[in-house]
């Protein structure tokens, strides 16, 4: 089983930016089902300049999921996500359809995206850090 946070206002389509959602929709996804958990707010979603509130606050608030699903995520909050173990996936459309199939092949996404990342930040001496110039993301 897998947790996944869903970016949304309506709980029907993922339809926020990751750092302008107020609240995300925690959901645990196995292969042939999934079940909603839980909505946890995210407290100020305007931008850090304004309030404080930063994309760490964020990924802190969703450190206890594989996997968060957005319409977009910048580059600094994907980030902060990864320390947290967390994956982001920038998706469109339905919860429905896009939890069936994660369901179906979490495993294999996963996999592949954390793959990236380790081969990144393994070649050509860049410490660890995302954007190496085998274009990490």
């Amino acid at each position: 089983m897998s947790k996944v946070a869903v970016a949304t206002t309506d709980g029907i389509s993922i339809n926020e930016h990751f750092g302008k959602a107020k609240e995300f929709w925690i959901y645990e996804v196995d292969e042939s089902a999934y079940t909603f958990l839980e909505r946890r707010e995210n407290g100020p979603h305007c931008t850090q300049d304004a309030t404080g509130h930063t994309a760490g606050a964020t990924a802190e608030l969703l450190a206890d999921v594989e996997v968060v699903l957005v319409i977009q995520i910048g580059p600094r909050a994907e980030r902060e996500l990864r320390r947290q173990g967390v994956i982001a996936l920038p998706v469109t459309g339905s919860i429905d359809k896009a939890l069936k199939a994660y369901g179906k092949r979490g495993k294999f996404i996963k996999n592949s995206i954390l793959k990236t990342a380790v081969d990144c930040r393994s070649s050509e001496g860049n410490n660890g850090s995302c954007g190496c110039s085998q274009g990490c993301k």
